[in-house]
C-alpha cells in the first residue's frame, strides 16, 4: 500500500469505526465498499482494506453477501464480559501501583454525571489491561470498552447507585486496594450480566 493509500486506508478506518461506535451505522447494517468509496472521495483499496481491519477487530463481520456491521446480541455480550472479567483479574495480579498513574482529576462533591463516572470506571479499567503488558490483550480491552460503553452509560444514566459504583472503581485504585478492586470488578462484571439479560431476554436460546 502506497503512502496516500495507507492515508486514506487510516482516515476511512477511523470515520467507520467511530460511525459503529456511535450508532450511526446499525448493529447488522450492510457496508457497501463502493458506497463508502464515494462518500470518502476514496479508492476502493483503501477502503477494502479498513473494512478487512475492522472485521479483524471484530467489528464487521463477512458474508457471502459482502461486509456487515457485528449485531448487537446477548451472547457475544456475555462472552464478552465473561473474557474481560478474566482478563482484568491477570491485570490486577501484575498491576503495580504507580501513585502518579491516577492523579485525581475527577474528585467532585456529590453525585456525579453519567458520562463522567463512566470515564473514571474507563480510566481504571484500561490501567488494568495495560497492567497485562500483551499489546493484543491491550488492544482486545480498548474495543471491548468502547462497545460496553452505551450499555455501562445507560446503567448510569438511571442508576445512582451504578454512577457510586464507578467511583468506587476509582478511589480503590487511587488507595491501591487491589484485593476490593478485584471484588469491584467481579461484581461489576456480574451486574452488567443481568443488565444485558434484562435488555435481550432470552432472544438468543
Amino acid at each position: 500500500m502506497n503512502q496516500a493509500d495507507a492515508a486514506t486506508h487510516e482516515r476511512v478506518y477511523r470515520s467507520i469505526r467511530g460511525s459503529i461506535l456511535s450508532g450511526d451505522v446499525l448493529p447488522g447494517q450492510k457496508l457497501v465498499a463502493t458506497r463508502i468509496a464515494r462518500e470518502h472521495a476514496a479508492s476502493i483499496t483503501p477502503v477494502r482494506e479498513a473494512l478487512y481491519r475492522l472485521a479483524g477487530e471484530g467489528m464487521v463481520v463477512i458474508a457471502p453477501a459482502g461486509f456487515h456491521v457485528v449485531p448487537d446480541s446477548r451472547t457475544m455480550f456475555l462472552d464478552m464480559l465473561d473474557l474481560s472479567q478474566k482478563l482484568l483479574v491477570i491485570g490486577i495480579q501484575r498491576w503495580r501501583i504507580d501513585g502518579t498513574v491516577f492523579a485525581d482529576p475527577y474528585r467532585q462533591e456529590g453525585d456525579v454525571s453519567a458520562e463522567m463516572a463512566v470515564i473514571c470506571l474507563e480510566n481504571v479499567l484500561a490501567h488494568l489491561f495495560a497492567a497485562t503488558r500483551n499489546k493484543a490483550i491491550i488492544a482486545w480491552g480498548r474495543n471491548a470498552g468502547e462497545r460496553l460503553r452505551r450499555i455501562r452509560l445507560v446503567q448510569c444514566r438511571i442508576s445512582r447507585s451504578s454512577r457510586r459504583e464507578c467511583m468506587t472503581f476509582h478511589a480503590l485504585a487511587l488507595q491501591g486496594d487491589l484485593a476490593r478492586l478485584r471484588r469491584q470488578i467481579l461484581a461489576h462484571h456480574r451486574r452488567m450480566m443481568a443488565m444485558i439479560d434484562y435488555q435481550f431476554g432470552e432472544q438468543d436460546e
